[in-house]
């Protein structure tokens, strides 16, 4: 659900990952790792979550460490859409549904169809490649 709001996916899994753990503080490589993104596409998501105020920057070092901004101005409003988000993201998906009207005008053509291929071809048909398991689904639904 929240792909279609932000599209970055790195930018998704860094976000949801600092409104977890708010008050913790990363280094580059160690949020690459936290969160399985390579580090450049990190570096380059925490420069552009820098510049709009989510995370504060300081160097340690030669390293740079990222923390949420508590300041931020959005930050309540993002970490409801990342709750809400990871929540919807439990609840099953529903694909194109139908009603039981069609259901049983495509099973009728799907025998019908079948029917006829085993009178033109006969009962002991073989099959050139195995059927796709969509198929093999779909096959075992109806039956």
């Amino acid at each position: 659900m929240l792909e279609f709001f932000i599209p970055s996916a790195s930018r998704r899994k860094i976000l949801s990952y600092f409104l977890r753990n708010k008050g913790e503080e990363y280094h580059l490589r160690q949020l690459s790792r936290n969160i399985g993104e390579p580090a450049p596409i990190v570096k380059r998501e925490l420069d552009r979550l820098e510049r709009i105020g989510f995370v504060v920057a300081w160097k340690k070092g030669n390293q740079r460490w990222f923390k949420v901004n508590k300041q931020f101005f959005l930050l309540p409003e993002l970490e409801a859409l990342v709750n809400k988000a990871e929540v919807v993201s439990f609840l099953p998906k529903v694909g194109r549904t139908s009603s039981l009207k069609e259901a049983d005008a495509k099973r009728k053509t799907w025998r019908e169809r079948s029917g006829k291929v085993i009178e033109d071809y006969g009962e002991n048909l073989k099959r050139k490649r195995p059927r796709h398991p969509a198929e093999v689904r779909i096959l075992r639904e109806i039956s």
